[in-house]
């Protein structure tokens, strides 16, 4: 059975600039139109506050290939605005705070994390996490590679389906993944993450771009072995060592395509680059990407329902290169409360 959680370059569809709301740009408008009496300066309006929210967004991931896999996972976040006025570098920015699980059959990750907005066009994302490989009931766990395995990674030794070389992912054949000479038995452990996720966004016209750069730190154990040891990484689907760093770059542009607010339809494209330090192994995919949100809200409009596909390959992979990926990703977003104004 197959786990999520590579980033997910989908997801990041969210997160695009969008336009001001409807409502906001009525209210401008009427402002604008509002007779003044000629015979002194007009008042200055205060703008009505924005409201804090607490969100619940929940995901499920059916089935996918290659880099993306079978997953459910959930996010609870309160959302506080950090600017009280109007105008397009400003009617988004925000903090939230909270915490997100992600369960992938095969691992589980958990933690708080802080998305900042401090003007539309930047964003921060810190992710603290406890992430923890789990072997049964299916072909999962923490496996560390033998000193045959780390000889064969340094001489470039990496091929599907080849037994004398190093294999992690085999489809065809599990047992590939099983070979005890490159890989211990897989066990049950953890150990702790940390993602900084900085990103430029924005829009003209209806192309949204977005431009996210992930700075990934792991830090974990097992039993007899070293920070310097190399194991294969469920999250991302390649070698790491246990106590490692890799950095990743990924540009997004999408078409906005005009459908009755409250629904979203976004089409576009997206590559991804990502370089693991510890064992130098790079990673970059290309993908079609496409974002939908139902144009109507559910249970007193507090369910926002959206649904994910990516489709795509991978240029540069270790295991996978060229292999065809996809993804199909469906979810809801539910807002618990929402602050008078």
């Amino acid at each position: 059975m197959r786990t999520l959680l590579r980033g997910l370059t989908a997801l990041t569809l969210l997160s695009l600039s969008l336009p001001a709301r409807a409502d906001d740009a009525d209210e401008r408008s009427r402002k604008d139109d509002e007779p003044r009496a000629p015979d002194k300066p007009a008042e200055a309006k205060p703008d009505a506050p924005r409201p804090t929210s607490l969100d619940l967004g929940v995901f499920y991931v059916p089935w996918g290939m290659h880099y993306t896999r079978s997953a459910i996972g959930a996010t609870l976040g309160y959302k506080i605005p950090l600017v009280q006025k109007k105008g397009i570098l400003w009617d988004s920015t925000n903090i939230t705070v909270g915490v997100r699980d992600v369960y992938g059959f095969v691992n589980n990750t958990v933690g708080p994390f802080v998305d900042i907005t401090p003007i539309a066009f930047f964003r921060l994302q810190v992710q603290g996490a406890y992430d923890y490989f789990i072997k049964e009931p299916f072909n999962g766990g923490l496996r560390v590679m033998t000193p045959l395995g780390r000889e064969r990674l340094a001489a470039g030794q990496i091929r599907r389906g080849r037994r004398t070389a190093i294999d992690w992912v085999n489809q065809d054949d599990d047992e590939g993944m099983d070979n005890p000479a490159h890989f211990l038995a897989p066990i049950n452990h953890g150990g702790l993450r940390l993602r900084v996720l900085p990103t430029l966004q924005g829009k003209v016209g209806p192309i949204a771009f977005q431009y996210n750069f992930t700075a990934d730190w792991n830090y974990y154990t097992a039993p007899g072995a070293g920070a310097d040891d190399v194991y294969h990484d469920n999250f991302t689907f390649t070698l790491r060592k246990l106590q490692d760093f890799s950095h990743a770059h990924e540009l997004l542009v999408a078409y906005s395509v005009p459908v009755p607010n409250p629904g979203e339809l976004l089409l576009g494209v997206s590559g991804r680059y990502q370089r693991v330090l510890g064992t130098g192994l790079e990673q970059l995919g290309l993908h079609a990407v496409a974002f939908g949100r139902w144009p109507k809200k559910f249970l007193s409009n507090r369910m926002s329902p959206f649904a994910i596909a990516q489709v795509g390959t991978n240029l540069i992979d270790p295991m996978w290169q060229y292999a065809f990926s996809w993804i199909l990703v469906i979810g809801a977003d539910f807002n618990l409360y929402k602050s008078k104004t």
